[in-house]
């Protein structure tokens, strides 16, 4: 659930001296819908001289409510976030969503990496990019340039200690394009953040296609009746035939792991 859409009317009037539905009239009368994000926060901050954060707040919660904002979406692109809690501390998960060994087993393979600001990583799926923050055990964050998968855009590892020796691990995958890819990327750090939580707890990792089908039971669902897509990865397979998921891309590596 988005920040603004738990903020209640009575703490947004507390704070800002108005109701949610005031401020929604206000932005209306003003011409918000047109004028764009940018504009409206910096109206409310300098005009309204709201503080900063809650101009965004605002603007945000005032896009959501007259459809002006997708799903997922976010001033710089589409923004989605998947969180874990796993048995291990900080320093092994870490370790586990850094190290190209680990790496190796759960999520891909071929794995590389210079693990420093600015260094590189690689892997035969074709997922690449730079460390852009390397601060271990708390946050690991990366562009993202696979050329079939969402390029252009940034990952960010947070993880926190929690009590027992555990920890809380969240991916957030931003700057993505389109709502479609943002779906796409939501479903394929489940998936990762699962297999992940595997690993680590018994050795093994969860292959997407034993994910897929514990969610089918779940929900009570039966497999389509088409052919599965367990392809090899994309840089093992022609360019025209290449699924246009990362989860479906990554099937039958992590079916022979």
């Amino acid at each position: 659930m988005a920040a603004e859409s738990k903020i209640s009317d009575e703490a947004v009037e507390t704070r800002t001296g108005k109701s949610w539905a005031q401020w929604f009239r206000i932005l209306d009368r003003w011409g918000a819908a047109k004028k764009g994000h940018k504009a409206t926060a910096a109206w409310l901050h300098e005009t309204r001289e709201l503080p900063t954060w809650w101009a965004q707040m605002v603007t945000v919660r005032h896009e959501r409510e007259r459809g002006l904002r997708d799903r997922h979406e976010k001033p710089s692109g589409y923004e989605i976030s998947v969180t874990r809690l796993l048995g291990s501390a900080p320093a092994r998960a870490f370790d586990a969503i850094s190290r190209p060994a680990d790496l190796s087993h759960w999520f891909t393979r071929g794995a590389r990496a210079n693990l420093e600001v600015g260094g590189s990583y690689s892997n035969r799926d074709g997922d690449r990019g730079r460390f852009l923050t390397v601060a271990r055990p708390r946050r690991l964050r990366m562009t993202w340039e696979n050329v079939n998968h969402a390029p252009g855009t940034v990952v960010d590892f947070t993880i926190a200690a929690i009590a027992g020796g555990r920890s809380r691990v969240a991916v957030t995958h931003s700057r993505l394009a389109t709502r479609r890819d943002a779906e796409k990327m939501k479903e394929a750090w489940s998936w990762a953040l699962d297999s992940l939580r595997s690993y680590l707890d018994t050795g093994k990792p969860i292959s997407v296609e034993a994910w897929e089908e514990a969610r089918r039971k779940k929900a009570g669902t039966k497999p389509a009746a088409v052919k599965p897509l367990a392809k090899p990865s994309a840089s093992k397979r022609p360019a025209a035939k290449r699924v246009t998921t990362r989860v479906t891309a990554k099937k039958r590596v992590r079916k022979s792991a």
